[in-house]
């Protein structure tokens, strides 16, 4: 029997949310705060559309979605689907340029990408307000008439032959496509997604242009697409656009979608052991469950989530942490095909818990038939139901890019009245559903993953050489546990109420600063409370002992953290490069509870020796691994080396390796002597919560021997680049070009700079010359000084040569800057501008930007002093500094793989 969800004392105006109230059929049901209005339309072609208007964006995002994933690639050709979605934005047949698309974007202050998944292929663009039609034209030719030329197929196979080897070692694919082999021969699942150059060949019936044509003939068409516009834009205008761009694409698919067919065969092995890289412990419970409009009506999956993975101090997590079998426990999902979800279940094991598989699986399904026996209560699944309709309704953000591509997928699967509400609002609480759903947890349809770098192997995947073997799954005995389910946490609160703003209010005591920001968007809630704790970072041993800390520190507010988590807040405790990073964040909440149970931490670091043990065996495991990270991270943390901001892994690595707990134990009595405190409040908190936030940190001033002042790093960065041997098959390099000064002139000039090379960088160093998956250019900033950025990740040139290849792109580029025209200049002004308001819009970027303005000693109009510069400098000015800084030298890492460095004469001459 359906049960309709009524209020109750901590219940969020459920009785006005419900999603069976009267609605219009073409209006998907929106959050309190939403500040948007949408309208869903389909076309005559079958295509469907959801607009967002919401006036105050200064950007446009556009994402389509299509029915089309990797379940569809051909049986010998893996990777197709992920090549068509390469090569659908290289040129139509009304802008054949391949770069044209990407330039245009650029120009417009905006951006594209596109991905792949099983079942959907995901494509988006975002771009100046004013730019909306003519952006919108050029994404909507590339399905109405898209070129696919055959010499750039050829080409945009090494782009994927370069993402593949980007994520060779990525832990997650590589258990994924081991975990592939344990289902139906027959289920999309089973297929190899990325693709490579082994795979993307032509064969002797069809080449590899020919099958990429028929691919798009055979599986794109309207009536499998859905598309967002967001944008300030009315209703009218959007929708006339939508129906004016994309009512031209053809609804002529050759080929049906094929039902998949039952994940699992009867007869097949249910559990496999695979080898890791990295040293990690993990045991996954994996249930491929059938989902219907019922069991998602009743929000059958994130109930399950929260029954099994939020904070419990009576619950399953709890339990096998006590055991010691354990380190944390999560819960996620995925889609398997229309009609099964693959539920996981994740053990992240200690020592000890590796030699207790039976014993892991036995209590969880103890704590499955407690689910089954006691969350059909209406009770339970209320206070569920309200902390999800809680973050539901609290949330005022504007849409983004992530927010409009999901829309789109969820366009192709969802009702359109539960479009944004359907994975926190439940349209009834359906026992039977639940109980239907929670009866294919069973030992028969569960599939065992275990994962470990010791593990014994007896076979090796072919596609990433990984290690496996298939094993029994060992016999358990379900025994009866006394268990509770989770309720609501006490950092939880449920007013949505708007409350007044304050005064913005600076305090400077001895060792201390206290910063009170108002919210700067009417009646919103968001709520940010920051810590700093900044000290002298001159010892050897300071980044050693300073993560080290925020690991041990993390693990002792574990339960606090989880409690936040599920009151649906952030809490969090982060290592700086000077010192540690406290912060909660969230709608609502019990601000100053919260805030000083997470304080309680660091004034009493309390952990046994076995606690101590674990966070150092891991902390040391994780420097080991430090090699075997993507260039990308391991680019970032030398680069932060050699700008002095942080310590070689190989460093700390050695250090801890040789560490004594009395002189950790001396680091942190003393941590905060010689310190200064920085304290950040943003939002409209009530004046008793700030005062005790603030007697709570006066507290901490009040017994250690704070500094007079902040510590600043104010030395210059060095104007040289260094080289570094990694392992693997590509080299990379990080480099900057950083001004010489950082006012706010110069900083304009880096952010208009960095707009006009990004798109023609990327088009010349990945799409024409392919030199690899990963090439960007463009501004950034770091440690609170704006620079170019570059980053190139190649397989086929060594660091050195993409050093010069970067220079000289520099150099040539040089003309472009001096050739520039005043109009073109006033529309990049016009463009950066709209994108970085956007940047603007929304209370968490905002906080975070006031944040970083106080940490750098900038105005808190920084922000608006930077647009005014950009929109104001002439360009005779733009051109001597843009000039400037391009002959300047470039500075950085250089990651150098040795089978590289003896590349050919002939590849150095053609670069």
């Amino acid at each position: 029997m359906l049960q309709r969800i009524v209020p109750f004392g901590l219940a969020l105006l459920l009785c006005a949310c419900q999603i069976t109230q009267p609605e219009i059929a073409n209006t998907p049901l929106k959050g309190q705060q939403d500040p948007a209005d949408y309208q869903y339309l389909m076309l005559d072609n079958g295509l469907k559309v959801l607009l967002v208007s919401d006036a105050q964006l200064s950007k446009v995002y556009g994402a389509l979605s299509v029915e089309a994933g990797y379940y569809q690639d051909p049986p010998d050709m893996a990777g197709l689907a992920h090549l068509y979605e390469h090569m659908l934005s290289k040129g139509s047949q009304k802008y054949p340029d391949p770069a044209e698309y990407k330039q245009f974007l650029a120009e417009q202050g905006g951006r594209s990408n596109a991905a792949t998944s099983a079942l959907i292929t995901n494509y988006y663009f975002e771009a100046a307000s004013d730019g909306f039609i003519p952006a919108l034209d050029r994404f909507a030719w590339q399905f109405v008439g898209p070129l696919l030329p055959a010499q750039m197929v050829y080409k945009e196979r090494n782009a994927v032959q370069a993402e593949f080897n980007l994520k060779y070692q990525d832990a997650f694919r590589r258990k994924r496509e081991v975990m592939r082999t344990l289902f139906h021969p027959e289920h999309g699942y089973r297929k190899f997604s990325t693709g490579n150059l082994d795979t993307l060949q032509d064969r002797t019936e069809k080449t590899l242009h020919q099958a990429l044509v028929d691919f798009g003939q055979d599986y794109y068409c309207s009536s499998r697409m859905a598309l967002v516009l967001a944008g300030p834009q009315s209703m009218q205008q959007l929708g006339e656009q939508a129906k004016s761009k994309f009512g031209a694409v053809q609804d002529n698919c050759r080929k049906t979608l094929n039902q998949q067919p039952a994940p699992l065969l009867a007869d097949a092995p249910r559990q496999v052991e695979i080898k890791t890289l990295r040293k990690r412990s993990y045991l996954t419970l994996s249930f491929p469950l059938p989902v219907n409009q019922a069991s998602r009506d009743t929000l059958a999956i994130p109930y399950t989530q929260w029954l099994l993975a939020s904070y419990n101090d009576q619950g399953l997590e709890a339990y096998l942490r006590d055991k010691g079998w354990i380190q944390s426990l999560s819960a996620s999902d995925s889609e398997l095909d229309s009609r099964h979800a693959l539920f996981n279940l994740s053990f992240n094991l200690t020592g000890a818990g590796m030699k207790e598989e039976a014993a892991i699986m036995a209590a969880t399904f103890a704590y499955v038939q407690q689910i089954r026996h006691q969350a059909l209560d209406s009770k339970v699944f209320e206070t569920f139901s309200s902390l999800s309709a809680a973050q539901f309704h609290q949330t005022p953000e504007h849409a983004d890019a992530s927010r409009v591509r999901a829309l789109s997928k969820a366009l192709l699967q969802r009702p359109v009245q539960q479009l944004l509400s359907q994975d926190s609002l439940p349209v009834a609480f359906n026992p039977q559903a639940l109980t239907d759903f929670w009866s294919h947890f069973n030992a028969q349809n569960m599939l065992v993953i275990r994962e470990g770098s010791k593990l014994n192997t007896q076979m090796v995947e072919p596609i990433y050489q990984t290690e496996f073997r298939y094993a029994a799954i060992p016999d358990w005995q379900a025994q009866p546990l006394d268990f509770s389910l989770p309720g609501l946490s006490d950092y939880f609160a449920a007013s949505t109420e708007a409350l007044a703003v304050t005064e913005q209010k600076v305090t400077h005591q001895p060792g201390l600063a206290i910063w009170q920001l108002p919210a700067r968007r009417d009646k919103d809630s968001y709520t940010a409370i920051t810590l700093y704790i900044d000290r002298p970072t001159t010892a050897a041993d300071f980044s050693a002992l300073n993560v080290l800390f925020e690991k041990r520190l993390q693990l002792q507010l574990q339960q606090v953290i989880e409690r936040a988590s599920a009151a649906k807040i952030q809490a969090s405790v982060t290592a700086t490069s000077s010192g540690m990073r406290i912060q909660v964040k969230g709608q609502s909440g019990n601000w100053s509870a919260l805030f000083a149970d997470m304080l309680a931490g660091l004034q009493r670091p309390e952990l046994d020796d076995t606690a101590l043990r674990l966070t150092l065996k891991r902390r040391i495991n994780s420097l080991a691994g430090f090699v075997q990270e993507r260039l990308s991270s391991q680019a970032d943390r030398l680069l932060s080396y050699q700008l002095g901001r942080a310590s070689l892994a190989q460093d700390d690595l050695a250090y801890l390796q040789k560490m004594s707990e009395g002189h950790y134990r001396g680091f942190t009595a003393a941590y905060l002597h010689d310190a200064y405190l920085s304290l950040i409040t943003y939002g409209p908190l009530q004046t008793e919560q700030t005062q005790q936030l603030i007697a709570a940190v006066q507290g901490l001033a009040e017994h250690n021997n704070l500094a007079s002042h902040r510590p600043i790093d104010s030395k210059p960065w060095p104007e040289e680049h260094h080289q570094h041997p990694v392992a693997g098959s590509d080299s990379a390099v990080k480099l900057m070009l950083v001004p010489k000064g950082q006012d706010v002139q110069q900083q304009a000039m880096v952010e208009l700079l960095g707009s006009m090379l990004k798109a023609p960088f990327f088009h010349q160093l990945r799409t024409q010359e392919q030199l690899g998956y990963r090439v960007s250019a463009l501004a950034a900033e770091r440690y609170g000084k704006r620079h170019i950025s570059y980053y190139v990740q190649s397989p086929v040139t060594s660091a050195q040569q993409l050093l010069q290849r970067i220079a000289h792109f520099n150099q040539v580029f040089i003309a472009q800057i001096a050739s520039l025209q005043p109009a073109e200049f006033s529309k990049l002004q016009q463009n950066l501008v709209s994108a970085l308001q956007q940047q603007q819009i929304n209370s968490g970027d905002i906080e975070a930007d006031l944040r970083s303005h106080i940490r750098y000693q900038r105005d808190l109009e920084h922000h608006q002093q930077l647009l005014h510069a950009i929109v104001t400098m002439p360009l005779p000015a733009f051109q001597e500094m843009a000039t400037t800084l391009l002959n300047s030298q470039l500075s950085g890492v250089l990651l150098q793989n040795h089978t590289q460095a003896g590349t050919s004469a002939s590849l150095a001459a053609d670069l």
